[in-house]
């Protein structure tokens, strides 16, 4: 058996020539080694898709820092992220997509469309809108899985649709997708792509500050409807009817006490 003298001995002749005792350090912080984990990591994207055209390629690059907060003071507590729509158009999310908007808007991937059609179902919400949508109110689908949606994929999927203009498909990079998702869910789980069997559309008025939400299946005449009620109104002239708001009066000799098909 070698001695302790021997051992302790060879410990510097052994580091020096890079050889560990089953463990070792690097350099900073675990936050800094996560931060160059993930450029290494979108370096690679990036010169894989060297040869593509932007919107081919995920929306990696921002200069907008969110750093996951949402500040309850201003913004309508939206993060301050960019998005970048269908187009390749980037904006600020709030002040280019909400602020002084009625919107609906739903998160989504391009791969779970086939077994949870939540942006399918959503085209005939918006067919109910009409010509509202792009002057009273505007529609977005959000990504949940950005390395994959890329603003050419999205475009491709809107033009299947026949999305109407004020209807933008929008990805990020991946943290900015999952702050607004946190922003509406208040879930970390509901952040991320994947199968699933329930989910919700949300519709608000960035105005007001006044937002709502439905089911992803709820029948099509129904959500136009209450997306409705959000927008802004003419104030009723005395003694004109009043128009009702919110949810529809319970009845007891109503059988159809709900909105989804049965």
């Amino acid at each position: 058996m070698t001695n302790r003298r021997q051992f302790m001995t060879g410990l510097p002749v052994a580091a020096a020539a890079g050889v560990t005792a089953g463990f070792y350090t690097t350099p900073g912080s675990s936050k800094e080694r996560a931060d160059e984990a993930r450029k290494a990591a979108l370096a690679k994207v990036r010169e894989a898709n060297a040869s593509l055209h932007p919107n081919e390629m995920p929306a990696l690059c921002n200069p907008v820092n969110s750093g996951g907060v949402i500040d309850s003071a201003v913004n309508d507590s939206f993060p301050n992220v960019m998005m970048v729509n269908q187009d390749g158009l980037g904006m600020s999310f709030y002040e280019g997509f909400i602020e002084n908007k009625v919107v609906m808007l739903h998160f989504m991937s391009l791969k779970d469309e086939a077994h949870f059609p939540i942006t399918r179902n959503l085209s005939k919400v918006v067919a109910e809108l009409g010509d509202k949508v792009g002057r009273d109110v505007f529609v977005y689908s959000i990504s949940r899985d950005p390395l994959h949606d890329t603003p050419a994929l999205m475009q491709a999927y809107a033009q299947e649709l026949g999305a109407p203009k004020g209807w933008h498909f929008l990805t990020g990079t991946p943290q900015h997708c999952a702050d607004l998702a946190f922003r509406m869910y208040r879930m970390s789980h509901s952040t991320l792509p994947g199968k699933r069997k329930v989910d919700v559309v949300f519709y608000g008025n960035g105005s007001a500050g006044l937002w709502g939400s439905f089911p992803w299946d709820v029948q099509p005449d129904d959500a136009a409807n209450r997306v409705t009620w959000v927008m802004p109104q003419k104030t009723p002239e005395p003694g004109e009817k009043l128009r009702r708001a919110g949810p529809r009066v319970f009845s007891m000799n109503d059988r159809q006490n709900h909105n989804r098909e049965v």
